[in-house]
């Protein structure tokens, strides 16, 4: 990813592999840390940056997709039998993500199927809580808490730091907002309610919602008692709103056709 972080880190797995003797190892940590991508770059460094080695001996397993104990009795334990010819001595890796969705039962079977074959195969699990994890499979592995990387003085989640990187959400954001504009300029209260069905279809298609017509309304109605009137009523009646286009149209009829509804009365056609 480029950023001088976690070097503490990736010192201590860089012995691991200059050594030889390399552990099971836990790597635990809250979500946007980099858990994963030092994973990969440590598995990568393993075996050479070959990808055939990788694809060959490395299988990655998110638990998190309802994996059982069906899996880890069978296909796990099918993988860590296989016989590879292994002229270079490199042993087999596991990786599981998301390991602490895995039910108790299923802990309890990948807990032996880490006893039978420690000896050619190495278990790397990545979680975010570690204590939702069984104390015997805790008690076989190395642990690496992966804190939140520090930039710039600051602690980042990288999942928002490269996302707001990458993309320019206050441009993004502006565009959009100039957008919609554009396409309700000339509404008046005059504006019939086919047009404005017709407003509606043309936002709709262009990838707006109703929540972008609501944040956009929020700060273009000058008038508070209206902008406030319009989102205690609409919070009022969106649960009974199943459709998205109905929602824009909800919002816009109540701004520029039409201003008079009883908040005591209203109810949802």
């Amino acid at each position: 990813m480029g950023l001088d972080i976690h070097k503490d880190i990736k010192k201590k797995l860089n012995y691991f592999i200059q050594t030889r003797k390399i552990p099971h190892i836990i790597f635990h940590g809250e979500s946007g840390t980099g858990k994963r991508t030092i994973l990969q770059n440590f598995i990568s460094d393993i075996y050479y940056n070959d990808k055939e080695l990788i694809n060959l001996y490395v299988i990655y397993i998110d638990c998190g997709h309802g994996k059982g104990i069906k899996f880890i009795r069978e296909e796990l334990k099918f993988f860590a039998r296989a016989n590879i010819h292994n002229s270079q001595k490199l042993f087999k890796s596991i990786v599981l993500l998301n390991a602490d969705k895995l039910t108790i039962d299923a802990q309890s079977a990948l807990r032996r199927c880490i006893e039978l074959f420690s000896n050619t195969t190495r278990f790397f699990i990545v979680v975010e809580n570690k204590y939702k994890l069984l104390k015997p499979i805790l008690s076989r592995f190395s642990e690496i808490y992966v804190s939140p990387p520090v930039i710039l003085n600051e602690e980042v989640n990288l999942h928002n730091y490269l996302v707001n990187k990458t993309f320019d959400f206050n441009k993004i954001e502006y565009q959009r907002s100039i957008s919609i504009k554009t396409l309700l300029k000339d509404i008046t209260n005059k504006t019939t309610s086919i047009e404005l069905i017709d407003r509606v279809n043309k936002l709709y298609n262009k990838g707006y919602s109703g929540i972008d017509i609501l944040n956009f309304l929020k700060k273009n109605i000058k008038d508070t008692n209206k902008r406030n009137r319009l989102f205690i009523i609409f919070n009022k009646v969106r649960k009974d709103i199943k459709n998205e286009k109905l929602a824009m149209f909800f919002l816009l009829n109540f701004t520029y056709l039409r201003n008079d509804y009883n908040l005591e009365n209203i109810s949802f056609m």
